[in-house]
């Protein structure tokens, strides 16, 4: 989490990568736990995490996650996976009409230390963010402030070649 002395605030683009990581904490993954947030006109507009769908078993609720056991890594196995992706689920509280034109923060923390993991969106997630007409991803690559790059939707990698 980015804070800040007494007499700096936290820059908007820290603050809302910080909401993002809050609610990665909720994420009920036991691989990595990802936190999103959708942002237009300054205000925020959804926000997500990662879990199994509604009503359904988690990893952390079974004890257990089918790509860990597979030793699978990042961009692989997510047909095994039991998650709905945050920015799916941010993407999924929201209408197109809503998201033309917004921004995306992502951050993603590792559950061991909860050190923070470098965010990039899966190709599924890349295109559904494309789709949605997201203008910029923000993705958390570090702890500290301003460590965050900023991704043009349309340059997301969406397809594996």
């Amino acid at each position: 989490m980015v804070l800040t002395g007494s007499e700096k605030r936290v820059s908007k683009i820290d603050t809302y990568l910080n909401c993002a990581e809050v609610f990665a904490y909720r994420s009920t993954c036991i691989k990595r736990k990802y936190g999103a947030v959708i942002v237009k006109d300054d205000a925020v507009i959804s926000t997500g995490y990662n879990g199994a769908p509604r009503g359904e078993d988690n990893c952390c609720d079974i004890g257990r996650c089918p790509r860990i056991e597979r030793g699978l890594h990042q961009g692989q196995g997510y047909d095994v996976c039991r998650a709905v992706h945050a920015e799916a689920n941010a993407l999924l509280n929201c209408s197109r009409e809503q998201t033309i034109g917004a921004d995306l923060y992502l951050t993603g923390v590792n559950p061991d230390d909860n050190s923070i993991h470098e965010a990039k969106p899966c190709p599924l997630c890349a295109r559904m963010i494309i789709q949605a007409g997201i203008k910029n991803v923000y993705l958390r690559i570090g702890s500290k402030e301003n460590e965050y790059k900023v991704v043009a939707a349309k340059d997301l990698k969406w397809v594996v070649e």
